[in-house]
């Protein structure tokens, strides 16, 4: 079932909906859980998978396609009928009816007598009586009193004052606009702030797409800052020796001028993310910074491992395997490191930086420390970041210990400022 559930995650994929690793557990965890039942099976994909509302139409069509139409109910509906308890249906149908005939249509009530009586027709030559409509209103009714009077003003100054509440009411709406956008800013910026400095695994499902999209704009920035340094090193100060030196092949013509200071090239970046459990998010949002600053980087080579070590792509937010990746399988990172020294060993040279992100937990297998350290050897360094807090390290089956004697630095990475970090400290490097 984990296989069929995998597949289908990768339909759905293609179908355009964004479905993360840990998402894709959830939805495993949940169909163990609720049963294999066609419509149990549904709703408990749907709750995991679909985020937006206007993704259910696809995910139906996707479910259906791959899993069959849910069954049809026994029960035929949309049949129209009398309802239970009518009384028209006991009378066959007819909402009215005679008496013993059954054809005749019911006698209308007596007519109450008008109250107004009809005035009788007037006689030729004779005027008709005036109705009550034609009598001419008192003299009394016609002149206005004082209390009406005071009536009318009142109403003209209500309405002056809604008029002029009117001409008023843009430059207040444009007043209240700016202020409420204002706050909104400054809320957006706590609220990120917060995500910011919070535990990757405290995050909401609708915090943990905010943090995606903060990682996207942090790499973004990290990026644009890593440029800016390049420039000011390519226009730093003339190193006048070196610059008469490199003119003397020239007849001392100073055509080209040496600066000093000047930095090595881009670092190349070996990414290796542990996506197991709830290590999981912090791969995805680490892999959302480096997807973002790639530019910083000369070349940037990424790997997914649990057991096994797995060349993914990150695109669109998502993790695409270039192999089999169980992620039900226990880890095992010495196994991992020992396939990396087999396969990859001629990607790594003094100029690529190693960042592993990974809890170290190896379930009381072979750490392989040793082949870590033959690999810190060939590459220019190692940075190691634990998404658990500084309390748990080395404790359990964790080999952290083992793992920092081969690294050049370990770094706490449980929240997205602590991944943040861990880039920069790789840029550093």
């Amino acid at each position: 079932m984990r296989a069929r559930l995998t597949q289908f995650v990768q339909q759905l994929r293609g179908e355009g909906l964004r479905i993360s690793i840990a998402e894709t557990l959830d939805a495993m965890a949940a169909v163990k859980r609720a049963g294999v039942d066609p419509v149990v099976l549904r709703e408990s994909l749907a709750a995991t998978l679909v985020k937006d509302e206007l993704d259910r139409e696809r995910f139906d069509a996707a479910f259906e396609a791959f899993f069959g139409p849910p069954p049809r109910s026994s029960e035929k509906r949309g049949r129209r009928g009398p309802a239970a308890g009518d009384p028209s249906a006991a009378s066959g149908g007819r909402s009215g009816g005679s008496g013993a005939g059954g054809g005749g249509a019911p006698k209308p009530p007596p007519e109450a007598t008008p109250a107004v009586q009809p005035v009788p027709p007037s006689r030729p030559g004779q005027p008709s009586a005036p109705t009550p409509t034609d009598r001419p209103a008192p003299a009394t009714e016609r002149r206005a009193t004082p209390s009406a009077r005071a009536a009318t003003d009142r109403e003209k100054k209500d309405v002056a004052g809604r008029a002029a509440a009117e001409r008023e009411a843009p430059r207040r709406t444009g007043d209240d606009s700016r202020a409420a956008s204002e706050r909104a800013r400054a809320g957006r910026g706590s609220d990120r702030r917060e995500i910011l400095r919070k535990p990757l695994t405290e995050l909401t499902p609708g915090e943990l797409d905010e943090a995606a999209e903060l990682a996207r704009e942090l790499g973004r920035r990290f990026a644009a800052r890593a440029s800016r340094r390049e420039r000011r090193q390519r226009t730093g100060r003339i190193d006048v020796r070196r610059t008469i030196r490199s003119s003397l092949g020239r007849g001392g013509a100073m055509i080209v001028l040496e600066r000093r200071g000047r930095r090595p090239g881009k670092p190349r970046l070996v990414v290796l993310c542990d996506v197991s459990g709830s290590v999981a998010r912090a791969s995805e949002l680490l892999l959302s910074i480096v997807a973002a600053a790639e530019t910083a980087f000369q070349r940037v080579t990424r790997f997914a491992y649990v057991d096994r070590l797995v060349p993914i792509a990150f695109e669109g937010g998502h993790v695409l395997p270039e192999g089999e990746l169980d992620l039900w399988a226990r880890s095992d990172f010495g196994a991992v490191l020992r396939e990396l020294e087999e396969r990859f060993a001629e990607r790594l040279d003094r100029s690529t930086v190693v960042l592993v992100l990974g809890d170290a937990r190896n379930n009381r297998r072979p750490p392989r420390a040793d082949v870590l350290r033959r690999l810190a050897r060939r590459a220019r360094a190692v940075v190691f970041a634990v998404p658990e807090p500084r309390a748990r390290w080395n404790t359990g089956d964790s080999a952290l210990a083992a793992y920092a004697t081969a690294c050049d630095l370990v770094v706490e990475a449980t929240t997205l400022e602590g991944l943040l970090r861990a880039v920069r400290d790789v840029a550093r490097r």
